[in-house]
Order: structure tokens, then C-alpha cells, then sequence
């Protein structure tokens, strides 16, 4: 059985207008693609940003923190170096205490209470210092060192290695390990062989 005319353009106009609606469906998704496309690239660029941030982020943060290890370095070296000046100033007092103690207590004609007293301001004196991480050097016997020790005087002697601090005239202090003040000493030197054997 024929189909109509009429029943042929219907067919058509149905067609036509899938064909429209299809191609209504295509530019929408198309649009919807260029916008998700759109979408991806700013996500991206945020997360982009976003990750730019935090590294500063991270460096800002590793400043701040080396700035305040650089501050408290600061001032615990400020602190040692007043703690210094204060030990280095109460050292002059405790070097007369000990004159004191080693020229009048030994003395038999002093009244025991005076020297008692003046040894218990020395033990004192010297506990301070001790607080405030002072010690006094051990030199007699020991090998001279410039960095610690001060030559007054050089003893020519076959008896003692050469080197060896053979006395101490004034105390040397160091401060924590490092040195507050030197110490004088006498120190020996071999004798000279060649003059020794002039002589004969």
C-alpha cells in the first residue's frame, strides 16, 4: 500500500525537526564540553596557585623559624658575654683574696678569727666564680699553650721537657671551656748543647 503525499512530508517534517533537535543536543553538549574544558583549566591553574602558596608558605616558614634560632643564638651569646664581663671583674677580687690568703693567713701572729674570715670570703669568692662556670686553670707541670698560656719568662733546664710550665705568677681562668684569662707562667727550654760544649 502507497504512502500519501501528505503522509510523506509529515514523515519529513518529523524528521526535520529530530534532525534540529539532535543538532540542538550536539551544540549543547559542545557547549557544555568548552565549558568543563574552561573548568578543568582554571581548577588546574588553581591547584597551580594553590601549590605556588604553599611553598611560600613553607619558606616563609622555615625563615621564621631560622630567624628565631638566629635570635636565641643572639641572645644566649649576649648573655654569655655579660655573664663574662661580670666574671671577669669579680676575678680581680678573687686574685686579691687569694694574695691575701697566701701573704697574711699563714702568718702565726694573726688572730685565727681575722683569718678565718678572710678564708671564707676567699671560698666564697671563688664558689661565685664556680657559679658562673668559671674555673682556674691547672698549669704547673702541664705542656705550654699560647692559647691559654702567657710566657713571662723562659728557664733553660736539662731537668723538665721542654715546654713544660715550670711556675705560675698569675692565675689563668677559663669560662665554660673557653679562655677568660690567660695564665703568666715560667717555662722551660732545653739548654744549648753547642754552648755547653764551648765552654768545656
Amino acid at each position: 500500500m502507497k504512502k500519501t503525499s501528505q503522509e510523506n512530508e509529515k514523515i519529513i517534517h518529523i524528521r526535520e525537526k529530530d534532525f534540529r533537535r539532535i543538532a540542538s543536543f550536539r551544540n549543547k553538549a559542545k557547549e557544555l564540553e568548552n565549558n568543563c574544558k574552561s573548568l578543568e583549566e582554571k581548577v588546574e591553574n588553581l591547584g597551580k596557585e594553590v601549590s605556588q602558596w604553599k611553598e611560600i608558605a613553607v619558606r616563609l616558614a622555615a625563615e621564621m623559624e631560622n630567624l628565631k634560632k638566629r635570635m636565641e643564638k643572639e641572645k644566649e651569646d649576649f648573655r654569655i658575654f655579660l655573664q663574662a664581663s661580670f666574671a671577669e671583674k669579680l676575678l680581680f677580687f678573687d686574685e686579691i683574696f687569694e694574695k691575701i690568703v697566701n701573704d697574711i693567713c699563714s702568718n702565726p701572729a694573726l688572730n685565727k678569727n681575722i683569718a678565718d674570715g678572710l678564708l671564707m670570703l676567699k671560698k666564697q669568692s671563688s664558689n661565685l666564680l664556680e657559679s658562673l662556670g668559671v674555673k682556674k686553670m691547672e698549669t704547673i707541670g702541664k705542656k705550654f699553650d699560647p692559647m691559654f698560656h702567657e710566657a713571662v719568662e723562659i728557664v733553660e733546664t736539662d731537668d723538665k721537657p721542654e715546654g713544660t710550665i715550670l711556675e705560675e705568677l698569675r692565675s689563668g681562668y677559663v669560662m665554660n671551656g673557653k679562655l677568660l684569662k690567660p695564665a703568666q707562667v715560667k717555662v722551660s727550654r732545653g739548654k744549648n748543647k753547642n754552648q755547653s760544649t764551648s765552654k768545656n
